[in-house]
């Protein structure tokens, strides 16, 4: 627009062709970075003016925008400022142009972004540096950058996910046997108040899980699983500190601990999400989890798991795990196929085809295989003729019998989290 000062953002990039996919990449996100700093620093800008051109000859942003307050002085070192406090801020042009459309210039001079010991201006004269040699190092630089950035949004989102999925399991009201926003349900130690403070105890390890996931280079992924229970037992001990001692969340702990480093493992070498990939990678991590874990009769103290394993012979979330998530698959995620958005219906059916056929440990251990039997077949009743009576049933049961579905609720919440990241698919990946 005319009469209006103008800011633009290109790249330093020596050599021709001045664009490639690295540079589109780096470029998108030092754009938005750009507009982040200026709309930061309340400069308004004119965004349905803008233009941005992107093709061999450089990219290029140029956008007008009202001084208001700010001296053309003070808007230049906002663009200053961010070239400084950027990582790559050397390859970065972040430029005023006066209302005539004439550069407004600091007069300051800048370091050649190769050697940093000579002003760019004496090094690009004096013909210092080899061109190839410059773009080869930008592009490395521009690469790395971009990676990081890729992580840290991937990191982002899936932590988000987890989260959400957690908390939409436990917000589903009513719930049979759980913990719900009006009931304790079979539980006398906990409420909806604790399952939050121990979900917010537990979420901020979320981006470490991820990011182990992005970080593991070794081709035998057992040796995921100390890393992942590492991060795990410190997540238990934010949730007892959180919750005064009080169990909540150990089953979740391990599932979405192990959901979100295969998450960061398989983003890390595609933009793509796998469900054969995603289950291949718990598979691998998890292989004979419960031959190994499981069968120690020289055991001096066993958890409950064990216990109901050496009487059932049900390896609970080991088994889970190690079968690559089969109930999540096979009966969970296909009740959420088609759907653009949850609702308590269908999360409720969602669970009911979980919990009729999953052999959950926490109701055996609180009752009896026979208890559980019934359990299984008044959810398939109710899965099958969804109404009040039939879920009324399978309230009232878990509270004659005592009993809570709790492996169930896990893997509704792992389900929720893995229709989330499908959900996603296509977006996950930066896009600028």
């Amino acid at each position: 627009m005319k009469g209006l000062p103008s800011l633009s953002l290109s790249l330093n990039v020596p050599g021709f062709p001045k664009s490639n996919a690295t540079v589109k990449a780096f470029f998108g996100y030092c754009l938005q970075e750009f507009k982040y700093a200026l709309k930061a620093n309340q400069v308004n800008l004119i965004e349905t003016d803008s233009i941005e051109i992107v093709d061999v000859a450089g990219d290029f942003y140029l956008v007008p925008c009202y001084p208001g307050r700010f001296t053309l002085k003070e808007m230049k070192v906002v663009c200053e400022d961010f070239e400084q406090n950027h990582p790559l801020g050397r390859f970065i042009d972040a430029d005023l142009n006066d209302q005539d459309g004439v550069s407004f210039s600091s007069g300051k001079s800048k370091l050649c972004f190769f050697c940093l010991e000579r002003p760019a201006i004496e090094c690009r004269r004096e013909k210092a540096h080899e061109p190839e040699e410059l773009r080869s190092f930008m592009f490395l630089k521009m690469d790395y950058y971009c990676r990081q950035q890729h992580e840290a949004a991937m990191i982002k989102k899936l932590s988000s996910f987890a989260q959400q999925a957690i908390l939409s399991e436990l917000s589903l009201t009513p719930k049979p046997g759980l913990v719900d926003k009006f009931s304790n349900g079979s539980h006398s130690d906990m409420n909806y108040q604790t399952f939050i403070d121990s979900t917010a105890a537990i979420s901020p390890w979320f981006a470490e899980l991820v990011h182990e996931g992005f970080s593991f280079n070794d081709n035998d992924l057992t040796k995921a699983l100390p890393l992942i229970r590492n991060i795990g037992l410190r997540m238990e001990s934010a949730m007892y500190e959180a919750t005064q001692n009080v169990n909540t969340q150990k089953g979740i702990v391990f599932l979405m601990g192990l959901s979100l480093f295969a998450c960061g493992r398989l983003f890390s070498q595609t933009d793509q999400f796998s469900i054969e990939e995603f289950r291949g990678i718990i598979q691998d991590i998890c292989k004979d989890l419960v031959s190994k874990e499981m069968t120690d009769s020289l055991k001096m103290v066993k958890s409950h798991g064990e216990d109901i394993f050496d009487q059932h012979g049900f390896g609970g979330a080991r088994a889970e795990a190690e079968s690559g998530f089969a109930t999540v698959f096979d009966f969970g995620l296909p009740r959420l196929a088609g759907v653009a958005k949850l609702n308590d219906e269908v999360l409720l059916q969602t669970f009911f085809a979980i919990a009729a056929n999953n052999n959950d440990t926490n109701i055996l251990y609180r009752s009896n295989a026979e208890v559980s039997g019934v359990f299984k077949h008044l959810c398939k009743n109710a899965l099958a003729d969804f109404n009040d009576q039939n879920y009324s049933a399978v309230i009232d049961f878990c509270k004659s019998e005592n009993i809570s579905p709790g492996g169930s609720a896990d893997l509704l919440a792992v389900t929720i989290f893995v229709w989330s990241v499908i959900k996603a698919n296509g977006q996950l990946g930066f896009t600028n």
